[in-house]
């Protein structure tokens, strides 16, 4: 952006805003897994701490982990899995960021390697448009066990690109917003970058902005300052 000229001409040169994507646990919400949380309410903890081990010593990948973990609901209704993630409470103005989007017609998609049972309901409750994350596979109203590895940790770039294309926005026409390692891979893709919270230093070193307190009302203003909308 050229640093001469009327202000008008600035506000014309900012991107248009056309696509927010936002990763779930620990961004719109304060849990930061809902894997985790799950397990411990349903008290399956101590089992899938094995599953975890398995992972952090390389013994599986991140969709065998997501396979291992979801069988241990198999049997358990979906209603009691959807209760659960209900009481898991957001972050303060994630309702009012997400209007604020809404009304100036920007697109809105989550991008989580989470169950998709969670990402449904904040779909539902606060007006997403998209949803990529890990379906569990569901059967009379209970849960099998099996799972459709949609997202994984290693595919949020990937998926990101298919968001984009999707909602035909270019990077510069983009925000992103995360608290993991590999949400810098939505960072890379985005014209605006908020790490919320973050949980490792990836995330917070490449990051445009960090949000310490979580507060999500505090996009709304960066958003009016770095891009043009509609």
């Amino acid at each position: 952006m050229r640093s001469s000229g009327p202000a008008g001409s600035h506000a014309r040169e900012k991107p248009l805003l056309r696509l927010a994507v936002f990763d779930l646990d620990g961004t719109l919400k304060q849990v930061a897994s809902p894997w985790q949380y799950l397990h411990q309410h349903l008290g399956l903890w101590e089992k899938a701490l094995v599953h975890k081990s398995w992972f952090q010593l390389g013994m599986i990948d991140a969709a065998h982990w997501a396979r291992l973990d979801a069988g241990l609901w198999a049997g358990i209704r979906v209603s009691t899995i959807e209760k659960l993630l209900r009481r898991a409470p957001y972050r303060p103005g994630a309702r009012e960021l997400v209007a604020f989007l809404h009304e100036r017609g920007v697109g809105t998609a989550i991008i989580s390697s989470g169950p998709a049972i969670h990402s449904d309901i904040v779909a539902e409750e606060l007006g997403i448009d998209r949803v990529w994350a890990i379906r569990l596979v569901a059967r009379d109203g209970r849960l099998t066990g099996e799972v459709v590895v949609n997202v994984t940790e290693a595919s949020k770039e990937e998926t990101m690109c298919a968001a984009r294309a999707e909602f035909g926005a270019l990077p510069e026409e983009c925000l992103a917003l995360g608290d993991g390692p590999v949400d810098a891979d939505l960072f890379a893709q985005a014209g605006l970058s908020v790490a919320v919270c973050p949980l490792s230093e990836r995330a917070r070193a490449t990051a445009d902005v960090v949000i310490e307190d979580g507060d999500l009302r505090l996009v709304i203003q960066l958003v009016r300052a770095h891009f043009r909308l509609r």
